[in-house]
């Protein structure tokens, strides 16, 4: 959520130049390309993400101001429980499974016998994994804020210049040294490997030299040597947020083994896993949260790792740098034109946290059910509030990277302005 460039645009500057323009209402009488022109989809978006950050911190004031109940205490605890049992660790699992699935689709694109269908299959399965990490978003606190898994995994703009240093020696070798820069790792860096102009790599490319701008010199083996490599991490960074939150057990024995041979933390300060933790909310010997409040509010608003943060950075720097700033090379998800369906799998991630499992159904012990029986009115707010801003950021022209580039009338490749250029 936090990447190697830490941009803050006020919320304001996201609307103030927007209301300047005129936008057709009626989109039965746009064709495709007036959508790209058309300002409205955007603005729209990010209001609506703004309108479910202020449903969410409002919701979370109710519980947070009010005087709660024996019961109301006893249910909430439940709410968070589920929450970690059957939303956060399945969610990470998935993931984890989903970065060996991918591991061994890029391991086995061997250039004496590289095939478009194996290709097809590595991009098939970054997407997979790809989606279970952007529904992990609501939730970044704990390991993956306290262990920087985040900015390790998804760090963005990737930093091209510095990819090429390191890939035009030719080496196949790259050790993790090498790779401490944040900005030329984790899934941007595999996603730049695999996909351009939204289509999977072409074989023949692959196989011979890039052909994307000042990579021309660059070797496909290079290119997999690297990507490769940076998946090895990645998969440790995935077990690494699995076992921290599940606790080690039998099931996942293998990947506790890998942690430690890596030299990865999972515990907390206390000496539980995370999981532990917030179900232990109040409990000092067991949790870093003094009370049951407080582990609430980290889950539904604070300003970092929860489900208001997320939707803050979804509407106010992941669509609004682009769209109302013009700083078009912070497009995230460039090359896979995968940016708006990360953007609304972020909002489901919400979703999922607020319905206390990962199908859509509302669980019984979830904040949707509590709300219902203690604070309709705010529940009923959130719940329209991630509703729309799921079709809002949804109704956006796609590709992003094609919208904002048609808004401001420059391309993704303009690295003229860099992360200097953006007010903090």
């Amino acid at each position: 959520m936090k990447k190697n460039l830490l941009f803050t645009i006020v919320f304001i500057l996201c609307l103030g130049s927007l209301s300047l323009f005129s936008c057709n209402d009626d989109d039965s009488t746009q064709s495709k390309d007036d959508k790209y022109s058309d300002r409205s989809y955007g603005q729209e978006a990010i209001s609506s993400c703004q309108e479910l950050n202020n449903a969410l911190i409002s919701a979370n004031d109710i519980i947070g101001k009010g005087k709660l109940t024996k019961s109301q205490s006893a249910e909430l605890r439940k709410v968070i429980s589920n929450v970690v049992d059957n939303v956060i660790i399945p969610t990470y699992k998935n993931l984890a499974d989903d970065a060996i699935e991918l591991q061994n689709a890029l391991n086995n694109l061997n250039l004496d016998n590289i095939s478009q269908t194996d290709i097809d299959k590595a991009c098939a399965a970054f997407k997979k994994a790809r989606q279970h990490w952007e529904r992990s978003e609501s939730f970044l606190m704990g390991p993956a804020s306290d262990f920087d898994v985040d900015p390790t995994i998804d760090s963005w703009p990737l930093n091209r210049s510095l990819l090429i240093d390191y890939l035009s020696s030719g080496s196949t070798d790259f050790t993790e040294e090498m790779l401490e820069d944040a900005s030329i790792r984790g899934f941007h860096a595999l996603e730049f490997v695999l996909f351009r102009n939204g289509k999977n790599r072409n074989v023949n490319e692959l196989s011979g030299y890039d052909t994307y701008k000042g990579f021309e010199k660059i070797t496909g083996a290079s290119e997999l040597a690297y990507a490769q490599r940076i998946c090895e991490l990645l998969v440790e960074r995935t077990f690494q947020l699995q076992v921290s939150w599940e606790g080690s057990n039998a099931s996942n024995a293998s990947r506790v083994a890998k942690l430690k041979a890596a030299g990865l933390n999972y515990l907390t300060s206390k000496g539980y896993s995370y999981g532990e933790n917030i179900k232990n909310a109040g409990d000092k010997s067991k949790s870093t949260f003094s009370t049951l409040k407080e582990a609430i509010a980290q889950i539904l608003s604070y300003d970092e790792g929860s489900c208001a943060a997320i939707t803050d950075e979804v509407g106010s720097a992941k669509i609004a740098n682009p769209f109302s700033a013009g700083y078009v090379f912070y497009v995230e998800s460039p090359f896979s034109y995968n940016s708006i369906t990360d953007f609304v799998d972020n909002i489901k991630s919400v979703r999922n946290i607020w319905l206390g499992s990962l199908d859509g159904t509302v669980s019984e012990h979830s904040f949707s059910k509590f709300f219902k029986d203690n604070a309709t009115v705010e529940g009923k707010s959130v719940e329209k509030a991630y509703e729309k801003a799921i079709e809002k950021v949804g109704d956006m022209p796609a590709p992003f990277v094609k919208y904002v580039s048609t808004i401001w009338k420059l391309p993704y490749e303009d690295d003229s302005r860099t992360g200097d250029d953006i007010e903090e």
